[in-house]
């Protein structure tokens, strides 16, 4: 059992140790995308997978997060929050901080990925619907997204201390969504 016990720790570590190199590598071989397309959900369900952006010459320097605004039919109106790491505590940020904060810059971006952006306004409207049966009974009627940023000054020319968070945001308008829209179909399989 012993010898297993090595035997499965040691295929772990040489399997990271291979996806690291091979990943951090900015030119790949065909071998090395082979062997990251074999570990791609290994490494995208951890939040292991780093894309080279970070590292070239125009890193990003957007600091965005993302809100909403659901409006009941009633008048009355809620407002949610995409998960933030920098409102999370050490566990949740440590285990899921970092993967909100890339899919939220990476992927939901104003103007683009249009159905993206409805299926997380069907999933917010859900989640919104299960806690108002427990709750007022209100019916949702529409959501807006908001899109705070701001800009990123070059360490070179401002000095912020370590810890300190922005503060001032701009804000605007991203996605708009109706209860009324119509569902989007997924392309079925039987051709």
């Amino acid at each position: 059992m012993a010898k297993l016990q090595k035997a499965l720790i040691s295929a772990f570590i040489a399997i990271h140790i291979t996806m690291l190199v091979t990943a951090g590598l900015p030119d790949r071989s065909v071998v090395g995308d082979r062997i990251l397309k074999s570990l791609a959900r290994y490494q995208i369900f951890f939040a292991l997978d780093q894309p080279w952006s970070m590292f070239a010459p125009n890193p990003s320097a957007v600091n965005s997060y993302l809100t909403a605004t659901i409006n009941f039919k009633d008048g009355s109106t809620e407002h949610w929050t995409f998960p933030r790491p920098s409102q999370m505590d050490s566990f949740d940020r440590f285990t899921s901080g970092e993967r909100f904060r890339k899919f939220q810059q990476d992927n939901l971006i104003p103007m683009e990925k249009t159905d993206l952006w409805s299926d997380l306004a069907k999933y917010v409207s859900r989640e919104v619907m299960k806690l108002e049966k427990q709750g007022r009974g209100r019916e949702f009627e529409s959501l807006e997204f908001y899109r705070h940023h701001n800009i990123v000054a070059a360490p070179t020319k401002v000095f912020v201390p370590h810890g300190t968070l922005s503060s001032k945001f701009t804000s605007e308008n991203v996605f708009q969504f109706k209860s009324n829209q119509q569902v989007r179909h997924e392309a079925n399989n039987n051709n």
